[in-house]
């Protein structure tokens, strides 16, 4: 019915088309032109939402950013795209053969259902009726309950039509409908092109600043504790120039306790670089670790192969650290769920709370840093966050494995 229904608006949109189509000539013409274009591209997304739904696929809106400006200007930008004329090809489409593929189809099932009732109305409802007048095929009138059972037959044969060939009929025109509703080759190039574009540009724009970050942490600590234990050393050198053994023996060892400190400085840098947990135990050792040293409960469950590509792990692991510093920050949780797994070729990794909720993918957050360290790997972030909770942030990234095993670990 909801298909019938927007064949019949799709009737009434093309007749509204061929008559903007002579008015834009006048001035008049233009605003109802964007009007009606709009109206068009409305009801071909909601052929897109119907058809998608019948087919279980999803199709895209094939639409440019819509141009501000002048209404002419609108107008004639909405004309030039390819997808325009492919929904206006729809509508003509919809309109004629649409119409008479959802009338066929629900013809058949009225027409079933119309001759098995039949006979139980003429025996009940019009019963005292002196000459119901309901199957009259004019070379016999089936015009009394008996009568009409001889139609049922007929009936059955409808209703056998219908559920066997009836939605085969409507998914064949659905097909066609994709063909044109659907963006063409060159617009999903195109729009593959803008967002690997904007992958690098972002990848970029985080390598950045991660060397900026770097260089301000060895500026500002490393290097700021080598060149104090540098002076250190140096006024121990001279006191024991000095005979002075006992102070010189007592700055040697301040130089020995700052030595330690720089060193644990360095071996955290590195560590924020690319964890050696991450090198030597993989992304299932490496969350293990993270979980053990995290201030709330974590549980792991572990569902990938043994080795995934190093790029792979290393943007996974620190994407979840991302996420368990946001929960520790904002959330205010009593515990976290991590569930990690491999599936056709495609590393997904769950991290639930149950904390207040209301996380959103906010432009310069956590989560929108862990979006755009994922998007460089094709990777993406969804976020389910109630108010109350709980929140779970799904993170998908392409990646080749083996054979998944599955433990948990809690």
């Amino acid at each position: 019915m909801l298909s019938f229904s927007l064949t019949i608006v799709a009737g009434a949109l093309l007749a509204a088309a061929l008559v903007t189509g002579a008015l834009v000539v006048f001035w008049v013409g233009v605003p109802i032109a964007v009007f009606v274009l709009l109206a068009i591209r409305a009801w071909a997304n909601a052929q897109r939402r119907v058809i998608g739904g019948q087919l279980g696929i999803v199709i895209p809106a094939p639409y440019k950013p819509r141009v501000k400006g002048r209404l002419d200007q609108q107008a004639l930008s909405m004309v030039r795209e390819a997808a325009t004329w492919r929904d206006v090809a729809w509508l003509a489409i919809d309109a004629t053969l649409g119409f008479m593929v959802n009338l066929l189809y629900l013809s058949v099932f009225g027409i079933a259902v119309y001759y098995l009732v039949q006979p139980l109305l003429l025996a009940t409802v019009f019963r005292h009726t002196s000459s119901p007048v309901v199957n009259n095929f004019g070379f016999y009138d089936f015009d009394t309950a008996a009568k009409t059972l001889m139609l049922v037959p007929l009936a059955l044969a409808c209703g056998v039509a219908w559920w066997r060939w009836g939605e085969l009929l409507l998914r064949w025109y659905s097909y066609l409908g994709v063909v044109l509703l659907g963006p063409t080759a060159k617009t999903v190039l195109t729009a593959r092109v803008s967002e690997l574009r904007e992958a690098r540009d972002q990848t970029a724009d985080y390598a950045a600043a991660e060397l900026r970050r770097i260089e301000r942490d060895l500026h500002d600590g490393a290097q700021a504790r080598i060149a104090a234990l540098s002076l250190t050393l140096g006024m121990a050198e001279e006191l024991l120039r000095d005979s002075k053994p006992e102070e010189a023996a007592k700055l040697v060892g301040e130089a020995r306790g700052e030595c330690s400190a720089v060193l644990t400085e360095v071996r955290q840098l590195v560590r924020g670089i690319h964890p050696p947990v991450l090198a030597d135990r993989g992304l299932s050792g490496a969350l293990q670790a993270m979980s053990l040293d995290h201030p709330l409960p974590v549980t792991v469950v572990d569902r990938i192969p043994g080795k995934l590509p190093p790029p792979v792990e290393a943007a996974a692991y620190f994407a979840t650290n991302e996420i368990l510093t946001n929960i520790t920050k904002h959330a205010r949780a009593s515990k976290v769920c991590i569930i990690v797994e491999h599936v056709a070729g495609v590393l997904t990794i769950e991290v639930t709370d149950d904390g207040c909720g209301g996380a959103k993918v906010a432009p310069g957050g956590g989560l929108d840093g862990v979006r755009r360290r994922l998007s460089a790997f094709d990777g993406t972030v969804e976020v389910s966050s109630p108010e109350g909770g709980p929140t779970v942030v799904t993170m998908s990234i392409p990646a080749a494995g083996g054979r998944i095993a599955d433990q948990v670990v809690l």
